[in-house]
C-alpha cells in the first residue's frame, strides 16, 4: 500500500468520525441504577430550542434510532424506561427534528446511561452447624453474593444481620456476635453463647456509592444459616472410695 492510498483511508476514516453524533463517543459510566421494578423518566431540554407542535422526537436506545414521536406538549418529549428493562448496559440519547423545514435538526444528545442490576441472590455459610458453647467465639458466619451473581463495576452488596434463638427474634444480634468486614459480610459469634437452636440470617441490599439507585430503597436478597450450640459436660472430678 502506497503512502498516498494510506493517508486517503486516514481522511476518509477522519472524515466519517466527524460525521459521527457527539453521544456515539460518551462514557458508559451509569448516570442512574435500576433494580427490580425501578422505572425513570428521561426529558430532553435542547439548548437554545424549544420544541413546538409538529416537531419530531427521535430517541435512540442502546445504538438503535426509535420510530419518530409527533410533538404535541411537553409529555411527547419523555421517554420512559419501562420496568421490564434487562439487566445490563443501556443508553439512551435524542434529537429534534423541527417541522419549521428552514430550521435544522439538532445533533444527538450525549447518552444517558442507565445500568439495570440483576436480582441480588447471596449465600451464608459457615464451617459447620453444630458447636460446643467453648467453640462458638471461633465461628464465623459469611455472607456472599452468590456465585452466578455478577455485578459490574462499583457495584455491591451490603449486609445487615438479623437472628432467632429457639425460633425468637433476638432484638440485638450483637449480643451474640460481632459484625465485620468491608460490607458487614462477617458475623462472628461471641464465646459462651448459650446452647440453642439459632438461626442467623443475612440481608444483602444493592450498594452504589454515591449514584442514584431507583427504587431507592434497592433491592434485597436474604440467606440464612441453622446453627445449634450444645452443652459441653463440665470437666470430670474423680471420687475414690474404698
Amino acid at each position: 500500500m502506497t503512502k498516498k492510498t494510506t493517508k486517503n483511508y486516514l481522511r476518509i476514516f477522519a472524515f466519517l468520525m466527524f460525521l459521527l453524533p457527539i453521544g456515539a463517543f460518551a462514557q458508559t459510566t451509569p448516570n442512574v441504577y435500576l433494580c427490580g421494578t425501578g422505572t425513570v423518566k428521561l426529558t430532553p431540554a435542547f439548548t437554545g430550542y424549544t420544541p413546538v407542535a409538529g416537531d419530531k422526537i427521535i430517541w435512540t436506545v442502546d445504538g438503535t434510532a426509535q420510530g419518530p414521536v409527533t410533538y404535541n406538549v411537553a409529555a411527547d418529549a419523555i421517554f420512559n424506561v419501562p420496568a421490564t428493562l434487562t439487566a445490563g448496559t443501556h443508553t439512551y440519547s435524542v434529537q429534534v427534528i423541527p417541522a419549521d423545514a428552514n430550521l435544522c435538526p439538532s445533533d444527538a444528545s450525549d447518552n444517558t446511561v442507565v445500568e439495570k442490576l440483576p436480582p441480588p441472590a447471596i449465600t451464608v455459610n459457615a464451617p459447620g452447624s453444630v458447636y460446643c458453647t467453648d467453640q462458638t467465639a471461633s465461628t464465623v458466619i459469611t455472607a456472599s453474593k452468590d456465585a452466578g451473581l455478577t455485578l459490574p463495576a462499583g457495584v455491591s452488596l451490603v449486609y445487615t444481620w438479623t437472628a432467632t434463638k429457639g425460633g425468637v427474634a433476638v432484638s440485638d444480634p450483637t449480643t451474640l456476635g460481632a459484625v465485620s468486614g468491608t460490607n458487614n459480610e462477617l458475623f462472628t459469634l461471641k464465646a459462651g453463647v448459650a446452647p440453642e437452636a439459632y438461626v442467623f440470617t443475612a440481608e444483602g441490599k444493592y450498594a452504589v456509592g454515591s449514584a442514584l439507585i431507583v427504587p431507592s430503597t434497592s433491592c434485597t436478597a436474604t440467606a440464612s444459616k441453622a446453627i445449634t450450640v450444645t452443652v459441653k459436660p463440665g470437666k470430670a472430678t474423680i471420687a475414690v472410695a474404698p
